[in-house]
C-alpha cells in the first residue's frame, strides 16, 4: 500500500486591495514577500514542497479560506486562514490583488503521477479545484503498460495459466501482465466485489530501477470466497487506469458475503507467558500485562468488519475512556480472539471489551481488575 506523510504549513496572506472572488491560482516553487508566486511550476519533484498561491480580486474585509491537498480522493493535509486578520487596518494599497499562500512539504517522496489536486473554498463555498502533477526523477525511463490477462494461475515465468473470465466461488483470481516500467513508477490493483471495492485486495508496488518487459501479477480471493455475480479488477499505472477487466462467478462460495455473527459464549484468559490465552479467569489482577478475550460462535461463519474495543469504565482518578481498538482480519472462523497489552498492568477498577461488527456492538464483556 502507498504510504504518504506530510507537513502542512500556512503561509502569510498579503492584502493589497474588494470583491473576494478568485482571480487566478498559481503553483510555484516559492512565494514572494506578498505571497504572490515566485517561479511558477509546471510540476513538482517527489521530495519538493508544493506551493499554491491564490489570487483574489479586491480586499475582502472578512472570510475564511481553506485548502485541502488531495491524493486522488484521499485527504493529505489541510489549512485555513481568515483574510480579515490581514486586511484589517490596511491603509495603503499597491495593486488590486490579495494573495493567499499555502504550502505542503512531504515527509517522504511523493508517488509520481497526475493524481493530485487542491480543493479551495472561501466562506465554505467552492473557489476552485486545482490539479497538479508529480514528475518522475530525471533518470527515469518512460513507463508503458503492455497488457494483462485474467487467469486461474501463473507459471514460474509469471505467464498466465488457464486464462478465463469465468471463475468458481473459491477460485483465486489472477491478473497477470507486463510493462516497461521506469524508476519510481508504481502499479496498483483494486478489486470490486459486486461493484464495491474490497480494500483487502488493494495492492501496489513501486519500481526501484528502469526495466523493460517487467512481468507482474496480482491475485485475490475475498474472505469467504467470491459471491455469485459480476466482479471487476482495475489496474492503475502511476495513478491512471490502464486496464479494467470484468469476470463472472456463476455459483458463489457458501461463506461469501457479509453475515451477522451468531454468538455462543465469551471468555477471558490470562496470558500463558507466550502471548497466547492461558488460564480462563473471571477477573484480572494489576500484575496482568496481557489480557485475552474470546467469543465462540454458534457455527462457523465469515468474520468480516469486526472490531474489538477495550475500554476503562470506572477507575479512581481516571475518566472513562477507550484504551485500545483492534480490527479482526477477515476470514471464516468459529471463534474470534483479541488481546490487550498493558506494559505496567492496569489499575484496579472496572473495564469492558466490546465486540463490534460494522459499527454496531454485538456483545460486551465486563470485567474487573483487582
Amino acid at each position: 500500500m502507498l504510504a504518504l506523510g506530510f507537513n502542512m504549513s500556512l503561509a502569510h496572506v498579503s492584502a493589497q486591495a474588494a470583491e473576494g472572488v478568485l482571480k487566478k491560482a498559481y503553483y510555484c516553487h516559492g512565494f514572494k514577500e506578498d505571497q504572490s508566486p515566485k517561479d511558477v511550476a509546471e510540476f513538482f519533484k517527489q521530495d519538493e514542497t508544493v506551493y499554491l498561491s491564490i489570487e483574489l480580486k479586491g480586499r475582502p474585509k472578512s472570510g475564511v479560506m481553506a485548502a485541502k491537498f488531495m491524493f486522488r480522493d484521499d485527504l493529505l493535509a489541510e489549512a485555513k486562514v481568515d483574510v480579515a486578520t490581514v486586511n484589517k487596518g490596511v491603509i495603503f494599497s499597491y495593486g488590486e490583488d490579495t494573495f493567499v499562500g499555502f504550502d505542503m512539504k512531504p515527509n517522504k517522496p511523493l508517488p509520481v503521477g497526475a493524481c493530485y489536486k487542491v480543493s479551495v473554498t472561501f466562506e465554505d463555498k467552492p473557489l476552485g479545484l486545482f490539479p497538479f502533477r508529480v514528475a518522475p526523477p530525471k533518470e527515469a525511463a518512460p513507463s508503458k503498460f503492455l497488457g494483462a490477462t485474467l487467469a486461474k494461475g501463473k507459471d514460474d515465468d509469471d505467464k498466465p495459466v488457464d486464462a478465463t473470465h469465468d471463475f468458481a466461488g473459491m477460485d483465486k483470481v489472477f491478473l497477470v501482465g507486463s510493462g516497461n516500467l521506469g524508476l519510481a513508477s508504481w502499479l496498483e490493483v483494486t478489486w470490486l466485489v459486486n461493484g464495491k471495492v474490497d480494500d483487502a485486495g488493494t495492492r501496489s508496488f513501486t519500481m526501484k530501477e528502469n526495466k523493460d518487459g517487467v512481468p507482474f501479477y496480482f491475485s485475490f480471493i475475498p474472505a469467504g470466497g467470491w459471491p455469485a455475480g459480476t466482479h471487476e479488477v482495475s489496474l492503475q499505472l502511476d495513478g491512471q487506469e490502464v486496464a479494467h477487466e470484468k469476470f463472472t462467478v456463476k455459483e458463489g462460495a457458501p461463506m461469501a458475503g457479509a453475515t451477522k455473527l451468531e454468538l455462543d459464549s465469551s471468555q477471558l484468559f490470562q496470558d500463558d507467558g507466550k502471548g497466547e490465552p492461558g488460564k480462563e479467569v473471571k477477573a484480572f489482577t494489576t500484575d496482568d500485562t496481557e489480557l485475552h478475550a474470546r467469543w465462540k460462535l454458534k457455527k462457523e461463519a465469515l468474520v468480516k468488519g469486526v472490531q474489538f474495543i477495550w475500554a476503562l469504565v470506572e477507575v479512581e482518578g481516571e475518566k472513562p475512556q477507550v484504551l485500545a481498538t483492534a480490527d479482526v482480519e477477515a476470514g471464516v472462523n468459529d471463534e474470534i480472539d483479541s488481546s490487550l497489552t498493558a506494559k505496567k498492568g492496569l489499575p484496579a477498577g472496572k473495564y469492558r471489551v466490546d465486540l463490534v461488527q460494522d459499527g454496531k456492538v454485538l456483545d460486551s464483556k465486563a470485567f474487573e481488575v483487582k
